[in-house]
């Protein structure tokens, strides 16, 4: 029998917003005018509790396209469902993407909602050879989203170019508004990138989980074994068991202690002494998920 609630009464309260992310929201809010046209990404496995509302408001009436990255690691079968919901909370343009593999067609995707979006009206195709102005295009949302991975994306696209912007598994890796970087000669299109903003208050224990879950967090400052025991209910929710096979446990099971030492058993993690490491195990359960090895789940309700 597996748990229909998790107990969050081990978690207290998280926030996580140092200086740079505070500074980063001035700057950022100074240099929207500049912009024709805004991409807010955020993570396709929590795509309402996952964005921040403080960002949300600041982008109100911005010309903008609204980017669910890491598809991939989402259940397919909400998505319809997910992007009906944000279509009747007025988003206008919403764009699903996998940016870890080179040339997906989501980067297509993501270039022609640009164009019908960006406030450069007589720009109407990519393929367009007039001199025209540049299209300047910023990008933002929540840390460890994927936000420098789509930069890199475009200009592996569109400029035949490679890594621009930093990357990495960590949340905070861009920690302040970048300088012009080039996605694009034909239409010439530019892209700043800025650091992530974490909401400065999070609501609940729940949210504060589902980000820790999906690294937006730094993983001590929830604790890895409470996250691991978050992504186990949600794997045995979902019915998502492919981590009995990955780490050859003999099922399915609900206890954390117990999946933690049998998979300590099996990587053979032990402290000094012989005692199994408990943490290794629990960092190793929860960058298995992170990287979609344990399936694909969307851990938002899509009618949220």
């Amino acid at each position: 029998m597996f748990r229909k609630h998790f107990v969050f009464s081990n978690l207290t309260c998280v926030n996580w917003f140092p200086g740079h992310m505070a500074k980063g929201m001035r700057d950022l809010g100074r240099k929207l005018r500049f912009c024709d046209c805004i991409i807010e990404v955020h993570d396709a496995r929590i795509p309402f509790s996952g964005r921040n509302p403080n960002l949300s408001a600041l982008l109100s009436g911005r010309p903008k396209v609204l980017v669910l990255n890491k598809v991939d690691q989402a259940d397919s079968s909400t998505t319809g469902e997910v992007l009906d919901t944000l279509t009747k909370k007025g988003e206008r343009e919403v764009v699903f993407t996998n940016c870890k593999e080179q040339y997906h067609t989501s980067v297509e995707q993501l270039m022609a909602a640009i164009l019908r979006t960006a406030d450069r009206p007589e720009q109407s195709s990519i393929n367009s050879s007039d001199e025209e102005e540049d299209v300047r295009l910023m990008v933002v949302g929540m840390p460890n989203v994927g936000k420098s991975s789509l930069i890199n994306s475009l200009r592996r696209k569109y400029l035949k170019k490679g890594k621009a912007a930093l990357v990495g598994k960590l949340p905070g890796i861009t920690r302040s508004v970048t300088t012009r970087i080039m996605i694009s000669n034909n239409p010439a299109m530019y892209v700043v990138d800025t650091p992530g903003v974490m909401i400065p208050n999070i609501p609940n224990s729940e949210v504060a989980l589902k980000l820790a879950a999906t690294g937006m967090f730094r993983d001590h400052q929830v604790g890895e074994q409470l996250i691991a025991d978050y992504v186990l209910f949600q794997l045995n929710k979902n019915k998502q068991f492919e981590y009995v096979r990955v780490y050859d446990l003999p099922g399915p099971c609900d206890d954390i202690e117990v999946v933690l030492g049998q998979m300590a058993t099996r990587l053979g993690a032990q402290r000094k002494g012989g005692e199994q490491d408990m943490e290794r195990a629990a960092r190793h359960l929860i960058s298995s998920y992170r990287d979609g090895r344990l399936g694909n789940m969307t851990l938002d309700s899509w009618n949220s």
